[in-house]
């Protein structure tokens, strides 16, 4: 069975722990999202919260794309604090079930679904993306916005979500990812931000296909993400330096240290895959 490497791996507590903690803060940056953002033009003048909403109507769009059956029930793995949910569900007359590791986020997407008044068809609960509780052939189309890097085993990820895929369902995916494999050594690993290692690009198409799915599009769009969102969020970080330094339980030294770190990622190395799959049947 082909799989992503992973070494260091959180657990899904460490996950939800370290979104419980971090979750207002990329909130307040991100414009209520905890995804990175899209800027067809480096220099748009947009906002990360304005960018951040863009990549969610980027994603969007992948479900639209989708020529099977109807999407009438979907499932956004890694919900955040819901608001890609709530915006699929403002654009487009579906139902979604959010679910993330983080207990704290839950709190926060279900007061949001209610103060949009979608919580009628809208809602979210605590769940691993590694061991989904749902029935088979469940959803017609299932999500995952910027959260494989989390995942100790990404390869069981993508199993669970085309288990509760319909025959003719469609997956779509954003995230950080590698643009090829790296020498042995090369550490991208971050306790810190709970990533146990970035995917290399190349190793999606195997995942996808041991997973029973049937690849449509692997595309990296890093040149209008990676860049400006890093760059935008050590702005952020810089700024509010006393308040991401408790939230990550480090001294500001510390803080400088882990910034530093985190320099690489703006690397030529680093892409955003954007990903569809379908699940074949009628």
């Amino acid at each position: 069975m082909t799989k992503a490497p992973h070494q260091g791996s959180p657990t899904p507590a460490d996950v939800g722990d370290y979104y419980d903690r971090m979750t207002s803060l990329l909130n307040r940056a991100l414009g209520g999202n905890t995804h990175l953002g899209y800027w067809p033009h480096p220099d748009d003048g947009s906002t990360l919260g304005q960018a951040s909403d863009r990549l969610t109507d980027h994603m969007i769009g992948k479900l639209r794309e989708h020529t099977g059956r109807p999407v009438r029930r979907v499932l956004d793995v890694g919900c955040g604090s819901g608001r890609p949910a709530l915006r699929l569900a403002h654009s487009e007359p579906v139902d979604v079930v959010g679910i993330t590791i983080s207990p704290r986020q839950v709190e926060l997407a279900t007061a949001l679904a209610e103060r949009s008044g979608l919580a009628d068809r809208v809602r979210f609960e605590c769940a691993d993306a590694m061991d989904l509780p749902f029935p088979d052939a469940s959803f017609d189309a299932v999500w995952a916005l910027e959260c494989l890097l989390h995942m100790p085993d990404p390869a069981r990820v993508f199993q669970e979500m085309a288990r509760v895929l319909r025959p003719g369902g469609r997956l779509a995916a954003m995230d950080v990812t590698l643009r090829a494999p790296q020498p042995t050594g090369t550490d991208w690993s971050s306790s810190e931000l709970a990533v146990p290692a970035l995917i290399p690009i190349t190793a999606y198409a195997g995942m996808i296909g041991d997973a029973g799915l049937r690849l449509t599009e692997l595309t990296d769009i890093g040149e209008h993400v990676i860049a400006p969102s890093y760059s935008a969020m050590g702005e952020d970080v810089r700024a509010n330096a006393h308040a991401y330094a408790e939230a990550l339980e480090m001294t500001a030294d510390d803080l400088e240290t882990f910034v530093g770190k985190c320099s690489q990622w703006y690397t030529e190395d680093i892409g955003y895959v954007v990903l569809t799959a379908d699940r074949p049947g009628a």
